[in-house]
């Protein structure tokens, strides 16, 4: 009887090492972790961006996104699993079916021109670093690369895939100030000044006979918060770490 109760456990604790059916896998809800365009990945940091896939195990599946300046869409369709591809079937006759490849607990799909990537935590939110009141202009003396750019809800990790000869570079000095493009095209910003209060350098650019302008602010790991506009409207945010002489 001993002998029969231990092979009983036995079985039980080796069912329970048995890993779940990729099927039981994809049960429940996934969300938009990532996109990777032009070799560039963009981590989803706010929920301007969404893409939201809930599979059932009734083979059903509810589908929503919503992208900054577009209406968000939803939607139900059918779903099936068979060597690591999942296929999405609208109801709707004319739908085309939507493949996802699921790998290494992520499913991913193409579309509108990039590779996006879901998984079944929602995304992390970005903090930004304190500001750091810079006294003087020297504070921001050197040569400066991006590292981090933002779109609306994403952040493109650029130094990833993109060596400093790839990227522009913001150079700063006692002679002026001067952002050079990988195509060697310059430009000059005028007028610098650091704000008193704040400690921000601000100075003005020309964007094809309008004035534009950008704001500089140092931060407490070390980078630099660079933000431009024209017209009253943003450009750019990006966070640029200084070259090592």
């Amino acid at each position: 009887m001993k002998k029969l109760i231990a092979l009983v456990l036995l079985l039980c604790m080796a069912a329970a090492l048995v890993p779940a059916s990729a099927e039981e896998d994809l049960i429940g809800v996934w969300y938009l972790n990532r996109a990777v365009a032009n070799g560039i990945s963009m981590d989803v940091i706010s929920d301007e961006v969404q893409m939201v896939i809930t599979f059932r195990e009734d083979g059903t599946v509810s589908l929503f996104s919503s992208l900054p300046g577009q209406e968000p869409q939803s939607g139900e369709a059918a779903w099936t699993y068979a060597d690591g591809v999942v296929t999405v079937t609208e109801t709707a006759e004319e739908a085309e079916p939507m493949f996802m490849k699921y790998e290494n607990g992520e499913l991913s799909v193409e579309a509108a021109g990039a590779m996006m990537v879901l998984t079944h935590e929602t995304y992390t939110p970005y903090e930004q670093p304190a500001a750091v009141k810079a006294e003087s202009m020297e504070a921001f003396y050197g040569t400066w690369y991006p590292e981090i750019s933002f779109q609306p809800g994403l952040m493109a990790r650029l130094s990833s895939v993109m060596t400093p000869e790839e990227r522009s570079r913001i150079s700063i000095s006692a002679e002026g100030m001067m952002e050079t493009a990988p195509d060697g095209t310059v430009t000059a910003y005028t007028n610098p000044a650091v704000d008193p209060e704040t400690g921000v350098l601000g100075a003005t650019f020309d964007v094809q006979g309008y004035e534009g302008t950008i704001r500089m602010t140092l931060l407490e790991d070390g980078t630099l918060l660079v933000t431009a506009s024209v017209l009253g409207m943003e450009l750019m945010r990006s966070i640029y770490y200084r070259l090592a002489e």
